[in-house]
């Protein structure tokens, strides 16, 4: 399903603003709601008729064609969760009382620390919303543990680096993506999906 969503938090990590400003370099990183609705027959009968009516039974409803789709579902419940606390994160430019080391190991984890100390050397913090739309989750066998694939269309047009102090929002190159691709690797950990690695493709989307 390609339904966007939207984060109140700043450039993800190095996925989350692919831009840089002209003192720091802004790592940009990576990104669904679905409503159901429901009815309810009401069959009324007539006190007087003495005859009965015979309904068909209603056709079972089919069940998903995708085996994988719980799976999937956890996943991406993880990736907005890592897109929220790597929001936070940039909010602020420290990750300090987040819950970043839960939720990103590895390179995505070194990444991010790397782009929050840039932020917090150019007294900047990223302010605005993100935009995720296309995120598709794919499955495959990791030497060690089972790794799920993320692939996703960023929109930062919203998400903008800003002076801590003054609150004045930092000029960027008018030739930086806008809305670029990324694709994330996470591994199911005991304590669940973690994110080791993101890849930003540098490919408009």
């Amino acid at each position: 399903m390609t339904t966007a969503r939207q984060h109140t938090r700043p450039n993800r990590h190095h996925r989350r603003l692919l831009a840089a400003t002209a003192t720091a370099a802004i790592v940009a990183t990576l990104t669904v709601g679905c409503t159901k609705g429901s009815e309810d027959g009401k069959a009324a009968s007539s006190p007087t008729s003495t005859s009965t009516t015979s309904t068909a039974p209603s056709a079972p409803a089919s069940a998903s064609t995708d085996p994988l789709q719980a799976d999937k579902a956890e996943v991406q419940a993880a990736y907005d969760r890592y897109w929220s606390v790597l929001t936070a994160a940039y909010a602020k430019s420290d990750s300090t009382g987040t819950d970043l080391k839960q939720v990103a190991s590895g390179s995505a984890y070194a990444q991010t620390e790397q782009g929050l100390t840039s932020l917090r050397s150019a007294g900047q913090v990223i302010t605005g919303e993100a935009k995720h739309s296309g995120t598709g989750v794919s499955f495959k066998d990791g030497p060690k543990l089972r790794t799920a694939l993320v692939t996703d269309c960023v929109d930062v047009s919203q998400w903008k680096p800003v002076d801590k102090k003054t609150g004045a929002e930092i000029p960027l190159s008018k030739t930086r993506l806008l809305r670029y691709k990324t694709t994330l690797t996470a591994e199911k950990w005991p304590t669940g999906w973690v994110f080791i690695e993101e890849k930003i493709q540098g490919q408009s989307c």
